[in-house]
Formats: C-alpha cells, structure tokens, sequence
C-alpha cells in the first residue's frame, strides 16, 4: 500500500515537474495554453462563486504570459476574452451572480484593470527587451575590442637591426579610441614605423584603425616613401569606409646602416620629436587628416639622420592633451601640455627607450589625477650606441 502511494506521489511529482518544464514555442501552442488557463480560471469562478475572493482576478496570469509572448496585442486579446468568459459565465452562476447594470459596471472594472496591466506590461517588457540587446551589444563589443586592441598596439614588435624599440600604450578612462602603431620591415632593409589616431571612439574607431594599420602594413612591404605610404592608406580608407571618418598618422622610414636616414611624413599628426631633446624633426610639412578625400593628400616629407645613440619619440594626441578623464565641474580644464612633455625628454637624455616612455606615462598621470580622457599611444626608438 505504501508502493503504491509512494508510486502515485512520483507519478503526480512528475507530471508537475514536465507540466513546469514545458515551454510552448509555436504561436498555436501558446494560444492554446492561454485558452486553457482562461478556461480553467472560468471553470474554478463558477465553482467556487465566491465574488469577494476576487478568483476571477486570477485571470491576470495569462495576461501575463500574453503579453510576454505576443506584446501588447496578445494582452489585449486576453483580456478581452477574459472580460467576455467573466460576462458569459454569470447566468450559470447560483443566486450570487451578477445582473443587468451591476454586470456591466463589474466587467467593465475588470477590463479597465485587465487593459492597464497590459499596457504596464507591455511596456516594461519592451524596456527589459531593448535593455537586454543593449547588453548583448555592448558583450559583443567587449569579446571584438579584445583582439582589435591586441592587433592596434601589439604586446611585441619585430626586431630591427642597429634600433632599439620601446612601445606604450594607456587606455583613457573612457570608451575605446583608434589609436594605434606599426612597426614593420621595409623595403631594403629599412624600417617603417607609424602612429596613428582616429578621431572618435568606441568600437567604430577602433574596426577603422585596425583597417587603415593593416593597409599602412601592407603597403609598407613595396614602398619605403612615407608620403606614398599614406597617400595610399589614404585612399584605401575612402574607397573602404561608407561614412567620412578622420585619421592623423605620422610615418617614418629608417634607412638601413650603417648611416641611418629618417624620412617622415604627416598627416593632421604631431611631428615626431628627437628623443632627447623634444625638438620636433625637421622640414616637412604636415598636411590634412586621412579620409577627408581620394585625392592625393598634399603632403611634404621631412629628412634627418639618426646618428648612434640618438633616438626618435612618436605619439598621439594623448600626450600632449592629457588630462583629468573625471574631474569635478569646479575644475578647470588643463592640458600636459608640450612644456611638460618636453622637460620629461630632456630630463631623461641619454636613457634608455623604454625608461623615457614610463616617465613620459607616469608625468602625464600624475598631472592627471588619476585615469586619462583620452588614450596615450607613445613609440621610442633609439639606434644602438657604437
């Protein structure tokens, strides 16, 4: 006897366990659990017919479910046939039923609080829905962004002969910007290195940067002039991107030995400086950002030799321009600065590439307060001593 109550027990345990697994994924499914549950609803009204229990308000559940399976319109098909189930039933009800004007003001209570839960719910579900692809967006940004600044400014750099490298980079406190670097063989045994920000942010800028480093990547294998290698960037980035997007880069070639000639070129970008001096290198003429057009870019290269010991320093605007990436509305807006910079490069001549580069991020973050407005891309290189 006791088999068989125990028997019974896991029998009924387990078609409540399926009953609360069961997910209706068909339109026709889902309408007719609704239908059932309003039925059954119905059904246990008229049983009990106990108006003061409010048993009929129970009708709230497929409400819910409608709502959350078919919106708005799904809500408001079941509480109009709630409202009609609630009507229909009353002249099979005993004495306690409901009549004339008393029945239409009670139904149309019920509808009036059967329509407003489903707009209410209709409403939150439409915000947890565009809350949940905003997450789901912002995830997806996460698991991109990963590899793109891991390809934007790698971790290691090819090894060069006669030069000494030292890379940096400081992401601001905000979302993630275009900045990024190459260094990478040229033609002859030359070496090209490029720095790079694209104006803006967030995912957009950095799927940009990550374009316009590999054309300048590829480009660099045929072709040692840095004035070609961006006008060729730059036309790669009009005919690619669909909308006007700006990009400062500055390119230099490093001749092979054993006397090492530096050719550079800008475009909108700050000119690299000498390494221990913070002089800007000379000649040459900055000229317009990339994306502004496909014609050839106006732009003039500069010269300099890079004698044994001496060395070059590359950066994006976040040198100069760092500053506070929160501060009270009571502070003023103020910039590192070129002063600043300078008197850091200067103050390290002589030392090695990567020493000048932490001072360079630690003087900026010390100035800041704490977390940069924006990204801090820095490239050293020095030619080997003798």
């Amino acid at each position: 006897m006791a088999g068989g109550r125990d028997g019974a027990r896991s029998s009924a345990q387990g078609l409540l366990s399926g009953a609360l697994r069961y997910r209706p994924r068909r339109p026709w499914q889902r309408i007719a659990v609704l239908t059932v549950l309003l039925l059954l609803i119905t059904a246990v009204f008229a049983l009990v017919n106990r108006p003061g229990l409010a048993i009929y308000m129970y009708a709230l559940i497929p409400l819910v479910l409608g709502v959350y399976w078919f919106d708005l319109a799904g809500g408001l098909a079941v509480a109009a046939g709630a409202t009609v189930l609630f009507v229909g039933v009353q002249p099979f009800l005993p004495a306690n039923s409901l009549s004339g004007g008393a029945l239409w003001v009670a139904a149309f209570n019920r509808s009036i609080v059967f329509v407003g839960v489903a707009v209410l719910l209709s409403t939150l579900f439409r915000r947890e829905r565009l809350l949940a692809r905003r997450v789901r967006a912002q995830q997806d940004e996460i698991s991109e962004l990963a590899p793109l600044r891991a390809a934007l400014t790698p971790a290691t750099i090819p090894h060069r002969p006669q030069l000494e490298f030292a890379t940096s980079f400081t992401p601001a406190d905000g979302p993630v910007a275009g900045d990024f670097f190459l260094v990478v063989e040229g033609p002859g045994g030359s070496t090209t290195v490029a720095v790079g920000d694209v104006v803006g942010h967030g995912l957009d800028a950095a799927r940009c940067a990550a374009f316009v480093r590999a054309a300048l990547a590829t480009f660099a294998r045929f072709s040692s002039d840095p004035v070609e290698l961006l006008q060729l960037a730059n036309a790669a980035l009009v005919e690619h991107d669909g909308e006007t997007r700006f990009v400062t880069a500055v390119c230099l070639n490093i001749g092979p030995g054993p006397d090492l000639e530096v050719t550079w070129a800008s475009a909108g970008h700050d000119v690299p400086w000498f390494l221990d001096t913070g002089a800007p290198l000379p000649a040459g003429r900055v000229g317009a950002p990339l994306g502004i057009g496909a014609d050839a870019l106006e732009l003039e290269a500069g010269r300099a030799s890079l004698p044994a010991g001496a060395g070059i320093l590359m950066f994006t605007d976040g040198l100069l321009e760092g500053r506070a990436g929160r501060r009270g509305s009571a502070r003023p807006v103020a910039l590192f600065g070129e002063q600043r910079a300078r008197a850091v490069v200067s103050g390290h001549r002589g030392a090695p590439a990567a020493t000048v580069l932490q001072s360079l991020v630690d003087a900026v973050r010390a100035f800041a307060g704490g977390p940069l407005a924006d990204d801090l891309c820095l490239v050293a290189v020095r030619a080997h001593a003798g």
